[in-house]
């Protein structure tokens, strides 16, 4: 009964277990450089000044996406070892089973054999009642540990199916985890990439408003 609860625990354990990816929450500062131009195009001090304010929302922005990053790392890394949980559980699951279904087999074949020596006994007229009583009492005791033991596998083989059901759920979910991160990832390289063209065309930008006059 002990393995059943172990069993029936983990099974627990595992349709218990939700995954969920942190949700993005980047927003990009805006960002545009021709209406900053035209605003202060017979102000230069004024527009290089406005450039380095520009220049530090981007880095919030970069900083931010960092975090993100460092963010993602950690739910991709948990996803491999949930991936790695649950494959243990599948193989322990497949192993039970084919130990409890063996245990099974042996135990009614057991039984079998209980039964056709119950009635062979019958058989032996001319043994006396105290030889015949000893044994049947002691095929009684036999045919009654058979039966609990047949029961407590059973008990066993409902809970290894239920971890079998609560594994596949899992999986399930892993698999949403799995595209959850796949999204934030292709998310956090569009965001990377757009402000690292940001930046880049921040500086020219810089470059040319200090040769403004």
């Amino acid at each position: 009964m002990k393995k059943g609860f172990i069993v029936a625990f983990l099974a627990f354990s595992m349709a218990a277990m939700a995954q969920t990816v942190t949700p993005l929450s980047v927003e990009l500062s805006s960002f545009n450089l021709d209406s900053l131009r035209t605003l202060y195009i017979t102000e230069p001090a004024m527009y290089r000044a406005s450039l380095e304010v520009l220049e530090q929302s981007v880095n919030r922005d970069m900083a931010a996406v960092t975090k993100a990053k460092k963010e993602l790392k950690d739910e991709q890394a948990h996803a491999k070892e949930l991936a790695n949980a649950l494959k243990a559980a599948e193989k322990m699951v497949a192993k039970l089973k084919s130990l409890y279904g063996q245990e099974e087999k042996e135990l009614k074949s057991m039984q079998k054999t209980v039964e056709k020596q119950q009635k062979a006994v019958g058989k032996y007229k001319e043994l006396n009642q105290e030889t015949r009583e000893g044994y049947q009492d002691f095929l009684r005791a036999q045919d009654k540990g058979l039966s609990y033991s047949l029961r407590d596998i059973a008990d066993r083989q409902r809970a290894i199916a239920d971890l079998e059901a609560s594994v596949q759920k899992g999986q399930t979910r892993l698999q949403t985890f799995q595209q959850e991160i796949a999204q934030k990832a292709a998310d956090l390289n569009v965001f990377d990439t757009r402000l690292k063209t940001r930046m880049t065309t921040l500086k020219n930008e810089q470059k040319a408003a200090k040769k403004m006059q």
